[in-house]
């Protein structure tokens, strides 16, 4: 059940919330309300395979993730330093309500799910394999633009240039596979052709030190989850 909470954390924060739908939750608590909706239907599909019973635990998570939205909300964009810190302290909160609810429900031991499904995605970690490599989407691209702002070394705001969001997923999944494979001599391969395409663009000229901070984070981040998942395995 843990792999599956992290897993639907991810979706549900991160890979369902449109950057439409991020631009809403700014403008209107009606855009927290309907991400805390999708959140919630997201938990409960997650834990249905693995505790079909396990759905007032996932409607009291998505209530108060949306508490905690709404707090953040009404906080706004302060600084990129503040702002940070506030990513953070909100990735924190959502964590604790999680670990709170998989220990009132008896869930943060051991336990076999309910369900042959729920059985076979978690065995030999099927779930924290895909949980790792969906932390390699949207969530590592968010992360990386507000340690690089946080830092000061980049002034790039969200969604970025286009494209960009998209070409750094499939770096860090190819990143990622190339070190659960043992081939880290193949990971500056993944990265020679960006470096190379970006070497004479405007991105790079105005922020060398942002543009690079962002490359070694993203980077960073796809080999620490790819040598996470090899000691799985």
């Amino acid at each position: 059940m843990i792999a599956a909470m992290v897993l639907a954390h991810l979706l549900g924060d991160y890979v369902f919330q449109t950057d439409g739908l991020a631009r809403w939750k700014q403008r209107s608590l009606w855009g927290v309300a309907v991400h805390g909706l999708i959140v919630t239907l997201t938990l409960w599909l997650c834990s249905l395979p693995i505790d079909p019973r396990w759905w007032p635990y996932a409607l009291a998570l998505g209530l108060l993730h949306t508490a905690i939205d709404v707090v953040r909300a009404r906080l706004g964009s302060i600084s990129p330093a503040v702002d940070l810190a506030l990513f953070l302290a909100d990735q924190v909160a959502h964590g604790l309500t999680v670990a709170a609810a998989l220990a009132l429900s008896g869930w943060l031991a051991p336990r076999p799910a309910a369900t042959p499904l729920g059985r076979w995605l978690g065995d030999d970690g099927r779930l924290w394999l895909l949980s790792g490599y969906v932390l390699l989407t949207m969530p590592a691209w968010v992360l990386t633009h507000f340690v690089a702002r946080g830092m000061g070394a980049s002034q790039t705001s969200l969604p970025g240039r286009p494209g960009e969001k998209y070409l750094g997923m499939i770096e860090r999944g190819l990143i990622a596979t190339f070190v659960l494979a043992g081939q880290l001599l193949l990971v500056p391969l993944v990265v020679a052709p960006r470096l190379v395409l970006d070497s004479r663009g405007d991105r790079v000229a105005a922020e060398p030190l942002g543009y690079l901070n962002e490359l070694l984070i993203s980077v960073g981040l796809a080999v620490a989850v790819g040598l996470l998942l090899r000691g799985l395995y």
